[in-house]
């Protein structure tokens, strides 16, 4: 008997689970790029980490048994299909897992199934063995203004999961945009090693745009402003003064960020003889977090651009504007519903032996954000509804200008048309024309036609029409009596 493959397990689930089939296309394509594999081994007797990465062709190593490992922290950047299928198979993972990673933007129902963060209710998502954390992240596009103006709003990532990219084209500048990103952790046991998986999204160091498998365009991009803030307790001047080349890393990367925080220090309430997925989600959770946290100061930065701008004038109002008051709204809305389900993520898988006053810190974190982002929501919409009455207010004013046009059109060519009919009537002769003895008579001819058109034109024909049927009623009734019928 043929044993079937992880392929066919997904395909199986897909069945069952129609948001898996974006896995099970996922799998057929081919990788646009190399996959970066890095692990931490955590011994019974330190809790400092060994760093080891890993080529990979040389992945199936991350599976061996180490008798004095307890903990191995496994970090995979930039996923491939054929790493999908080895994980998959190697540690048991349900397909769900990979499917929640790899989702793109969900387009309309009529063409592909909603991915599983969307088709799956709060309360299944906040009880799973493993947490995803989705987000905007804000990054600046490099180039001259010319090319930039020529930047198409949407764009992706070159990456194995190709994420969306939207440029803020309405900001000043035009540099600025937002790019979707996913950390996704599971634990894994083989024998008695705990393998705590993550997969995280590369650096986002250039956008493409496509049209089906065209490449038409590239730009190169780079993280704004320097990424998130580090929210650890700064250190003091003294320890400085040991160590003046500080603690720098790549911030533009997930995978460097959490490793770095992880050789700095455990992660609160890790315990590494049975790690739980909330405990080990600490760090990428507040990165999370801070990166939440740069989003919404780009949403202020745009209520306030439209608060005193005067796009939203009467006069000045565009589509473009109007379009991207919209997108807003949605985005907000969608971030909104993100932020929630985190929220309830984290409430469900906190255990009584976790610290509370961390954790509760956390909560107290994601509801501060969630009210700046509902805040900021009521703010858009307002100004959608505000826009949106500025657009019939200047539909109206366009009808009323074009009656008036209208108008007088109509009156012009009451003028011109009799003059040129009369015109037409003496062109045969020379004597009639410009400069000669009957010149008179085309004047006083066209004149007499022209004030009879002027005067039938102005003609109340309503009430004519109105006295005419009173008239016809009136000289009925009176033959009738003539002839002795009874009215």
């Amino acid at each position: 008997m043929i044993t079937p493959s992880y392929r066919n397990f997904v395909e199986y689930r897909a069945r069952a689970n129609p948001c898996v089939s974006r896995l099970s296309n996922y799998l057929q394509h081919e990788c646009v790029g190399e996959s970066k594999v890095t692990y931490l081994d955590y011994t019974n007797q330190s809790l400092e980490p060994r760093r080891i990465d890993v080529p990979e062709d040389e992945i199936s190593q991350l599976l061996n048994i180490s008798p004095s490992v307890s903990t191995r922290f496994v970090f995979v950047e930039n996923i491939s299909p054929g790493l999908i299928i080895l994980l998959g198979e190697k540690l048991d993972i349900d397909p769900l897992f990979f499917a929640d990673y790899i989702h793109a933007a969900f387009a309309n129902l009529e063409k592909t199934s909603p991915p599983p963060s969307l088709a799956t209710l709060p309360s299944s998502i906040a009880t799973r063995d493993h947490i995803h954390l989705h987000c905007q992240k804000v990054i600046a596009l490099e180039g001259t203004d010319d090319e930039l103006k020529k930047a198409p709003y949407d764009l992706k990532t070159r990456s194995n999961v190709p994420r969306h990219v939207r440029r803020l084209v309405t900001l000043p500048g035009r540099r600025l945009a937002l790019a979707q990103t996913c950390c996704s952790f599971i634990i894994r046991n083989i024998g008695d090693m705990n393998i705590c998986l993550f997969l995280v999204d590369p650096p986002v160091t250039s956008v493409v745009h496509s049209l089906g498998t065209d490449l038409t365009s590239m730009y190169k991009a780079s993280v704004s402003h320097g990424s998130f803030e580090d929210f650890r307790a700064p250190g003091s001047y003294s320890i400085f003064k040991k160590s003046p080349s500080g603690d720098n890393w790549n911030k533009a990367s997930m995978m460097e960020s959490i490793i770095h925080y992880l050789q700095a220090c455990p992660p609160p309430g890790l315990d590494l003889t049975s790690p739980s997925v909330l405990s080990i989600g600490y760090y990428p959770i507040y990165i999370n977090l801070s990166e939440w946290n740069i989003y919404n100061f780009l949403i202020s930065r745009c209520s306030k651009h439209y608060e005193y701008s005067d796009q939203l004038k009467a006069g000045h109002l565009h589509d473009e504007v109007l379009l991207d008051l919209q997108r807003w709204k949605r985005r907000s809305r969608s971030s909104h519903r993100k932020l929630n389900i985190l929220r309830d993520v984290i409430s469900s898988h906190i255990l009584p032996s976790d610290d509370a006053t961390v954790w509760n810190g956390v909560l107290n974190d994601i509801n501060y954000l969630r009210d700046q982002l509902h805040d900021y929501s009521q703010s858009l919409e307002q100004m959608v509804m505000v826009a949106t009455s500025l657009v019939q207010l200047l539909d109206s004013r366009r009808s009323i200008l074009e009656a008036i046009n209208t108008k007088r059109l109509t009156f012009l060519a009451l003028v011109f048309v009799p003059l040129a009919w009369v015109l037409s009537l003496f062109s045969m002769s020379d004597s009639y024309s410009p400069g000669h003895d009957l010149f008179w008579v085309y004047f006083a001819t066209a004149l007499s036609v022209l004030a009879v058109v002027l005067l039938l034109s102005a003609l109340p024909y309503g009430k004519v029409a109105i006295a005419a049927e009173s008239y016809k009623a009136r000289v009925r009734n009176r033959g009738m009596r003539v002839l002795g019928e009874p009215v």
